[in-house]
């Protein structure tokens, strides 16, 4: 141990140290003033010495930066458009307007019942909420 004694960083006073080269308060209280002074004073925690060599890096925005992202994002859009079938696409304003416009139609067909014997076909009535038979000619005429 050394015989001579250390000055206190933080209330200059002399002391001998109990552990050598390390120490540089004289007890736990001027140690945690000090901490509290650097705090104020907005200097924050000691930076390590390995973080003082390796200077910050900042990271600007480039043009060619914006351009890959750009790039990626189309890439992946594409992608996707074709490896998603049809029927699990969301639906488009356009297939919304389609849709409404059969609907107003006071007819519709109904696909899974059968021709009647006498050749006509199944067709929801939208007003009278029932299915009724139409033969070819009325309801072709009731179809436009």
């Amino acid at each position: 141990m050394d015989n001579y004694l250390y000055k206190c960083h933080y209330c200059g006073k002399d002391f001998k140290p109990n552990r050598r080269h390390k120490q540089k308060f004289c007890s736990n209280s001027c140690r945690v003033g000090a901490f509290n002074l650097k705090k104020e004073k907005g200097l924050g925690l000691p930076i390590k010495e390995a973080d003082k060599k390796t200077p910050m890096k900042v990271e600007k925005m480039s043009l060619a930066g914006v351009g890959n992202a750009a790039a990626g994002i189309l890439a992946v859009n594409a992608l996707t458009s074709i490896f998603t079938k049809e029927a699990n696409k969301p639906a488009t304003k356009g297939d919304m307007k389609d849709l409404l416009a059969n609907l107003k139609q006071r007819y519709q067909p109904v696909k899974n019942l059968g021709t009647r014997p006498d050749g006509a076909k199944p067709f929801f009535d939208n007003i009278t909420q029932e299915i009724i038979y139409l033969k070819s000619n009325s309801y072709e005429r009731a179809l436009r």
